[in-house]
């Protein structure tokens, strides 16, 4: 189920985010600093999302790979960590996006792949841009 809803979250926050860039483009020839602003916050987004997506894909892969040496996935096996205790994995999306490995109990630990700062701070640069974007459509042309 999270699987489903990463591969589809993914895919729509790249398009939101690579349109905030192209309006942002276009209206940068303008030389409007709103939108300016808009263009530099929505590729400060794109990046700030590939640092949160890349070793969260990672972990997602390296888990789903079968074979001798799958149990448990990769990503669980952290010194200090009850890995033999594992029987699933799963993908945390709110509030903030991680992996996690779930245990018999139904108790779950975090890896610590996905680094926590990527969430706030990629939904944060995606709504300044936007909001700059917004401001540049509010106020007259000059």
């Amino acid at each position: 189920m999270e699987i489903i809803a990463l591969i589809l979250l993914a895919p729509a926050t790249w398009m939101v985010l690579l349109a905030l860039l192209v309006f942002a483009v276009g209206a940068a020839w303008d030389r409007r600093w709103p939108r300016a602003a808009a263009l530099v916050l929505s590729g400060a987004a794109v990046v700030a999302l590939g640092q949160l997506l890349d070793p969260l894909l990672g972990s997602i892969v390296s888990a789903e790979e079968g074979g001798t040496n799958s149990s448990p996935p990769l990503p669980c096996r952290i010194d200090g960590k009850p890995a033999e205790q594992v029987v699933d994995y799963r993908v945390d999306l709110f509030p903030v996006v991680g992996f996690s490995c779930v245990l018999v109990d139904g108790s779950s630990y975090d890896t610590g792949g996905v680094p926590p700062r990527a969430t706030p701070l990629a939904v944060g640069l995606a709504v300044a841009a936007g909001g700059a974007l917004y401001a540049s459509r509010r106020r007259p042309a000059a």
